[in-house]
């Protein structure tokens, strides 16, 4: 068994190695290229599009940071998605020295997705920058964003910040992902996109909007338009420099996370996109593996085995981790890969099986329309 053990744990660095390590650092080489165009984004011809449903307690997160900043956009446009609290008497009350305005969704219309491309059709401008309610970013964001060229669409970091154990092992499992995101997009393109922090071009979104074949599903707006540009040929860049990103809490708790985990599975097969189903079907066989190993390790009473794997597994991890960690500056958090990596084989598992038990709600809607 020990051999087996070996040879599994080889294959398993010899794939991350490429796949998170090596990706990691060619996609740093793209990134440099990135601020070296002659045509740059123009604050000026950028209106910032911030969609919002009953954020009363949370939207106070952005206005803040709003209004630190010392450089502006054309406009930020908040739009109201039928909240039933008082988000929009909040946005009103801010102290917001730039230019801005809340629209309500009309009636017969709801969700995100609705949202923005209501908001689209009442204003213009070359660029639109789609963020969420919740998040907050530095006094220089948009000096940074300012230097980028120009492109059809950016996807830009939006990093969680936990406050305590749960919420660490929560942001790990985001991080993760991130990682592999930012590995894949080295390696050849990204599979992963965040409405949070999303830049793109109007006149290619209007272009590529295939709006009508994702309009059941009431999440996704950032990955279904991924998913436009790329079958579309339009050029897609990933940003994972700091200085582009935004920040939000982690969820708050068990089922909030669970929930939120599902509704992102939920999307991965109705994308098509076969690099991104590769990548996870090869994670969840590796997960299989690993769990198997254990099992065994138990039931024989190898304990040689399993500690070997645990510590091992452990270690390649944090090393090959840790560079995307740095990069965004959450050691913190790597220090909790350990544990997670106990926790991670049983999670994966449960949430599959969930994916057919059970249906997550979204802003106290249904994900999925039953139309």
């Amino acid at each position: 068994m020990l051999s087996y053990t070996i040879v599994f744990l080889l294959i398993y660095f010899l794939l991350l190695g490429v796949g998170i390590f090596i990706g990691f650092f060619l996609q740093q080489k793209k990134e440099e290229g990135f601020r070296k165009c002659e045509h740059r984004v123009k604050l000026s011809e950028l209106v910032v599009l911030v969609p919002f449903r009953n954020e009363e307690h949370r939207i106070h997160t952005i206005l803040n940071s709003i209004s630190k900043l010392k450089t502006f956009p054309k406009e930020f446009v908040f739009i109201n998605d039928h909240s039933e609290d008082d988000s929009r008497q909040v946005i009103e009350g801010a102290n917001l020295n730039c230019n801005w305005q809340v629209l309500d969704l009309p009636m017969g219309a709801s969700g995100k997705k609705m949202a923005l491309r209501y908001a689209m059709s009442q204003t213009t401008s070359e660029y639109i920058l789609q963020l969420d309610a919740d998040v907050s970013f530095h006094e220089e964001y948009f000096d940074e964003l300012a230097k980028l060229g120009s492109a059809d669409m950016y996807l830009m970091p939006a990093i969680m910040k936990a406050e305590n154990f749960l919420e660490h092992l929560f942001e790990i499992d985001l991080n993760v992902a991130n990682a592999a995101n930012t590995g894949a997009s080295g390696l050849s393109r990204p599979i992963m996109a965040s409405g949070a922090n999303m830049l793109f071009k109007r006149a290619s979104f209007d272009e590529v909007d295939n709006f009508e074949s994702h309009k059941h599903a009431a999440s996704g707006d950032d990955m279904y338009l991924l998913r436009d540009f790329r079958e579309n040929d339009k050029q897609v860049r990933l940003i994972s420099s700091l200085n582009n990103a935004v920040f939000t809490e982690t969820p708050k708790s068990l089922k909030e996370f669970i929930d939120q985990r599902l509704r992102w599975l939920g999307k991965t097969g109705d994308l098509k996109d076969h690099l991104s189903t590769s990548i996870a079907m090869l994670q969840f066989i590796l997960t299989l593996i690993f769990l198997g190993v254990t099992v065994c390790a138990i039931i024989l009473a190898h304990w040689e085995v399993l500690i070997l794997v645990f510590v091992v597994k452990s270690i390649l991890d944090m090393i090959l981790f840790l560079p995307y960690f740095i990069r965004i500056n959450r050691l913190v958090t790597w220090g909790f890969i350990p544990f997670y990596e106990f926790l991670f084989p049983f999670y994966s598992i449960i949430l599959v099986l969930l994916m057919y038990m059970y249906k997550p709600k979204w802003k106290g809607r249904d994900v999925y329309s039953k139309s």
